[in-house]
Parts: structure tokens; C-alpha cells; sequence
């Protein structure tokens, strides 16, 4: 069995429509006002929310999938880190903050996993452990998925796959 799960691109056009938005209005601050404080907040309006609207129209056109499960492990596609193999994770749990949910994965040697992931995200990966959570944490939000029966999935398959079973 594998489960694929992608973005969905309806939520990826209309974050890029809200950030084109926000671009136009600080066009609009740039050209219509004057002075220098609307220069600088309609400069940073552009070049922030431009950035914003770059990251969704690459979002909007990926179509590598944000999350896969199968007999060979787990990928999170926004980790950077390929796919976590089932016998590396040792236990999950479901955390939610807000309408965000979390799979926590207490992993086997969790410094090898932490030193796979990109260098711009080892130190967010710190803050998460002091916040409560995982080293590795699959992030559910805006995924089409039920977050009880993605925690049950994976940890039927870690079960599966636990060092020592035959």
C-alpha cells in the first residue's frame, strides 16, 4: 500500500492571489504617496509579499508530493531529510496547536536525523524540542488527511518495522 499526498493547489492560488494583493497595495504606496516612510512600507510590502507570492507559484506548479507513506518509510517532502525508514521511528504521538497538526516522531538515533536535515533548519528543530515536540515533525496543517488516522498509519507500519521483529 502507498499513500500519497500532495499540496492543495487551491489553497497555493489563493495564497498567491493574497500576496500578489499585498504587492499591488505596496506598488500602490509607492507611486500614489510621498514621503519616505511610504517608500519604506510600501517598498517592504512589495519585496516582502513578492517573495511570498515567488514561494506560492512554485507551490502552485510543484508537483512532487508533500507526503508519502509506504512499505519503505515515511517522506515529508518540506523536511529535506528523503524517507525516514519505519525501523528508525520508535514511537509517534499527535500534537495540535490551533488548527495545526503535528505528528511528533520519537526516532532511534535521533541525531542522525537531525544532522540530515538542511543546516537552515537544525536550529528550528532545537526550538521545537524545548517547545514540546519531536526533532522530526510531520506537519499535517492543510493537508487533506484525518491527523488521528495519519498518527494510527504510521504507527502500525513503525510496528511493523521495529528492529528485531521477523
Amino acid at each position: 500500500m502507498k499513500l500519497v499526498v500532495a499540496n492543495p493547489r487551491w489553497k497555493s492560488v489563493l495564497a498567491l492571489l493574497g500576496a500578489l494583493s499585498f504587492v499591488a497595495a505596496g506598488a500602490f504606496i509607492v507611486l500614489c504617496e510621498s514621503g519616505l516612510a511610504a517608500f519604506l512600507v510600501g517598498g517592504a510590502a512589495i519585496v516582502f509579499f513578492g517573495a511570498c507570492a515567488v514561494v506560492c507559484a512554485f507551490q502552485l506548479i510543484d508537483r512532487r508530493p508533500r507526503l508519502s507513506i509506504d512499505d519503505d518509510g515515511l517522506y515529508d517532502g518540506t523536511l529535506g531529510i528523503g524517507v525516514i525508514v519505519w525501523r528508525d521511528i520508535a514511537d509517534a504521538q499527535l500534537l495540535s496547536v490551533g488548527n495545526g497538526h503535528f505528528v511528533c516522531l520519537r526516532l532511534r538515533d535521533p541525531e542522525r536525523w537531525r544532522s540530515e536535515l538542511p543546516p537552515h533548519l537544525q536550529p528550528l528543530f532545537g526550538l521545537h524540542e524545548h517547545a514540546g515536540f519531536a526533532t522530526i515533525n510531520v506537519n499535517l496543517s492543510g493537508l487533506a488527511v484525518d491527523p488521528h488516522a495519519m498518527l494510527a498509519l504510521i504507527l502500525k507500519y513503525s510496528a511493523m518495522y521495529e528492529p528485531g521483529r521477523g
